[in-house]
């Protein structure tokens, strides 16, 4: 299989994974999402919405079907995070919040 197409299987299924676990993260709410979430500038509960979106993207990303929405709305969702993360000056999870979203953009670019 040429490397191309193992990217272009693999890389929507490893970002529907990243999405759909750091989602259920986010919408279980332990203490620390909850914190970071206030601190974030964020409304009570606002992990939950975050999470559940989260989870909706990484599902719509590996279902063959629905890829290309995946595809389009993982680095929108992405975007919004890096935004936060720039707005708080949270500098520290910034870098893996861009690789992401650069992973996001490539999952674009190969799905056309």
């Amino acid at each position: 299989m040429p490397v191309i197409n193992l990217i272009a299987v693999g890389l929507p299924i490893a970002l529907g994974v990243v999405m759909i676990g750091t989602g259920a993260v986010n919408f279980a709410g332990p203490s620390l999402a909850r914190e970071n979430f206030a601190l974030w500038g964020y409304p009570a509960g606002f992990h939950r919405v975050a999470g559940s979106l989260g989870v909706v993207v990484g599902l719509l990303a590996m279902i063959p079907a629905t890829a290309r929405v995946g595809a389009i709305g993982s680095p929108i969702f992405m975007l919004a995070a890096v935004a936060t993360l720039i707005r708080s000056r949270d500098w520290g999870r910034l870098p893996v919040a861009a690789v992401l979203t650069a992973a996001c953009i490539a999952a674009i670019a190969i799905h056309g």
